[in-house]
């Protein structure tokens, strides 16, 4: 949320509904975390576990989405969850009730995500950007699948399931920095494009 903003808000709910924000208390940019890799995983994580804590965070939520903010945590949900709900808002004319549904609905996501807990518990980010995972198994089961640390990463960056082998393309071998690494599909392209 943004306390500062001057901007009129339409949303049928308090009035000066910023004033009563949990994020009053923190540094603007916390709200704003860098990157998907393990650091900016954990800020987000933590900036959405304050906001649904907070007592006006449904209508931060709305506001956001109403807006249609590309950056940052507002009532604890992240750009492309808001723009998911703004898509269906589109296509389906939510009533305000339907988007509160929506809200809840993508916070319940968030805390069941097994990929996010998996990535956040094992991994570690390096000062030079690379992430390294803690423990020695090759696989870990995830919501029934076994993944390595590569896949696990990967699925997180890219919301898909890595087709054939994850490699490295950074420097660093075991790095799983989800920028760090390629699948089939990934190295198929990139093999073409030099050719092309």
């Amino acid at each position: 949320m943004n306390p500062t903003s001057t901007r009129a808000i339409s949303t049928p709910h308090i009035a000066d509904w910023r004033t009563r924000g949990a994020c009053l208390t923190r540094d603007p940019e916390f709200w704003f975390p860098k990157g998907s890799t393990s650091p900016g995983s954990i800020q987000a994580a933590e900036a959405k576990a304050i906001c649904r804590t907070c007592p006006v965070a449904i209508t931060c939520a709305a506001w956001a989405i109403e807006k249609r903010l590309q950056h940052g945590i507002y009532g604890g949900l992240d750009a492309p969850q808001r723009r998911s709900i703004a898509r269906k808002e589109t296509r389906r004319d939510l009533t305000h009730s339907g988007i509160v549904a929506e809200v809840r609905a993508a916070w319940a996501s968030d805390e069941r995500d097994p990929l996010v807990e998996t990535y956040l518990s094992h991994s570690v980010q390096d000062i030079d950007g690379h992430v390294w995972w803690r423990g020695r198994k090759t696989s870990y089961p995830v919501a029934g699948r076994d993944l390595t640390p590569g896949q696990i990463a990967y699925e997180l960056k890219h919301k898909r399931a890595a087709s054939g082998h994850v490699t490295v393309t950074c420097d660093r071998f075991g790095c799983v920095a989800a920028e760090h690494l390629a699948d089939g599909i990934d190295r198929w392209q990139r093999d073409h494009a030099t050719a092309a």
